[in-house]
């Protein structure tokens, strides 16, 4: 079996050299001295030790993902794989592989420990609502290189990666405003979550700058979290006095089913918008309005801050915030032409 020292002697260079070339350095090497390198490995069918390589560079290459939830009704659609893709292109680009782990109950300490102590990861990529703050807290207290994917935890330092949840709601209910709409429900999620919160004040604020005064009876607000709208809950907004004209939520799809459930047509009885855009909004019978999240970009973003704490930076600012664009399409026309279809 042929051994580094025999490349080295096949083409006519050191040791040394022969090793900058398989680990990209940390020297260069000039262009035609690497292809002679290079080709005495393929002569001789020399492969580098790859845990021999770990060793000395202390790296994997391999970040993890954890992605908490995964038999969650979260996982039953293609929602999360724009995330993955963008995650699986900028890893890929940077000479990355991905580990995957997604059982929740285990991200504990006890899984810390087992990533700081067995180095399987060089660092962590976060994603998922239902991924626990407390373990977030503890990763970061620990310094390992980790990255929080589309929500944050507000009051405490870290690295975020995620949308404005707040401008897009309130752009989402000015585009109502502006189209004539007065009587705006919105369906949000537990304020726990960072982004439930942001999308309220983005609603309240456009509330507010129109001069219109919010009616408790338009706002549902889940005590604890859920995923998906129960009918008891869209029809508790729908029986306000007087009614909703128009209705906002995160939940497109499955709000849209509940309404058609009720005989309610969208937009003849109620303007619809999806504050977090699904798949399929765009191909409904009648195209959703929605916010659009940019979720490859922030897979993308998200490994490229990651890659950078990995070789010892410190990103500043510590978060990266995107637009979320508003598609304006048939399920929010303008008031007047509501009325006329009604």
């Amino acid at each position: 079996m042929a051994t580094i020292r025999d490349v080295a002697r096949r083409a006519g260079v050191s040791v040394a050299t022969v090793s900058y070339v398989i680990n990209g350095g940390p020297r260069p090497v000039a262009p035609e001295t690497r292809e002679r390198v290079l080709r005495a490995m393929e002569e001789l069918d020399y492969h580098p030790n790859v845990s021999a390589r770990r060793l000395a560079s202390r790296r994997t290459h391999c970040i993890g993902l954890l992605l908490a939830g995964l038999a969650d009704s979260n996982f039953s659609t293609p929602y999360f794989l724009e995330y993955i893709r963008g995650i699986s292109y900028a890893a890929e680009m940077h000479g990355y592989n991905i580990m995957l782990f997604t059982n929740p109950r285990y991200m504990d300490r006890y899984f810390i420990r087992i990533i700081l102590k067995s180095s399987v990861v060089d660092g962590v990529l976060l994603l998922g609502s239902s991924i626990p703050d407390d373990f977030i807290l503890e990763l970061w207290s620990k310094e390992f290189p980790s990255v929080l994917i589309a929500r944050r935890i507000p009051g405490f330092t870290g690295y975020f990666v995620y949308q404005n949840y707040e401008q897009s709601a309130y752009e989402a209910t000015r585009h109502l405003i502006e189209r004539g709409y007065r009587r705006i429900g919105f369906l949000g999620q537990a304020l726990q979550f960072s982004y439930g919160l942001e999308r309220l004040r983005g609603y309240r604020r456009a509330l507010e700058e129109a001069g219109l005064v919010e009616d408790p009876s338009l706002v549902s607000i889940p005590d604890q979290p859920r995923d998906d709208p129960s009918p008891q809950e869209v029809s508790r907004i729908l029986n306000a006095d007087p009614p909703p004209d128009a209705l906002l939520t995160d939940r497109d799809l499955v709000t849209l089913a509940i309404l058609r459930e009720m005989g309610l047509r969208v937009p003849e009885d109620i303007a619809l918008v999806s504050l977090d855009e699904s798949e399929a909004a765009p191909y409904q019978e009648v195209p959703l309005t929605a916010v659009r999240p940019p979720k490859f970009e922030l897979g993308v973003h998200a490994v490229e801050m990651l890659l950078r704490l990995i070789s010892g930076e410190r990103p500043q600012p510590p978060e990266v915030v995107l637009p979320m664009p508003l598609m304006i399409r048939r399920s929010s026309p303008p008031k007047f032409i509501q009325e006329e279809l009604s």
